[in-house]
């Protein structure tokens, strides 16, 4: 019988987990002998570190659980479904995203055209918007990261706005 917490500790840490593995088999694979497997394991070995920074950061993007509601990503469409409020949002909309920190938590809140949407970043699947979020030209991760990270007072901080051109770009498209 597996202890339940060390079940739910591998469940949250195995990409970060897989990476290392990875790792650890790319130094094996460099070391067999020969130049071919050493340029094997090389590579491989760079995929594995850059795999887990990846995989490191996306777990301090969620380091806390246990707030309410649900976050669903499909595409760049981000839908929360919470006790009191929830709704969907299609990222091109989005004109500004703020966090707002408080003692207890936090929570993103996505500002465009429509009602604004309020996810708390605890939220069960909230990690799923660090790949979103990193997919907007000029949003600060490592603030945001050191944000969702920092205990303090209950301040809004304004992460990424849409710029003019950025609204251009997506009107030429269209």
């Amino acid at each position: 019988m597996i202890r339940p917490e060390l079940i739910r500790w591998t469940r949250r840490n195995g990409e970060a987990l897989a990476m290392i593995a990875l790792l650890i088999c790319s130094a094996w694979v460099a070391t067999r002998g020969g130049s071919v497997l050493l340029i094997m394991g090389a590579v491989m070995g760079l995929l594995a570190l850059a795999l887990l920074r990846s995989a490191l950061l996306r777990l301090r993007f969620s380091r806390r659980r246990g707030d309410p509601g649900m976050v669903m990503v499909d595409e760049l469409r981000v839908g929360y479904f919470g006790p009191d409020t929830g709704g969907f949002f299609e990222m091109g909309q989005v004109r500004s995203i703020d966090l707002m920190t408080y003692p207890t938590g936090a929570h993103w809140t996505l500002h465009g055209d429509s009602e604004p949407l309020m996810i708390p970043t605890a939220a069960k699947g909230a990690e799923q918007l660090f790949d979103v979020f990193a997919s907007l030209h000029g949003f600060p991760m490592k603030r945001a990261l050191d944000l969702v990270e920092g205990k303090g007072s209950s301040t809004t901080h304004r992460l990424w706005q849409k710029s003019p051109a950025d609204d251009r770009k997506v009107r030429s498209i269209v």
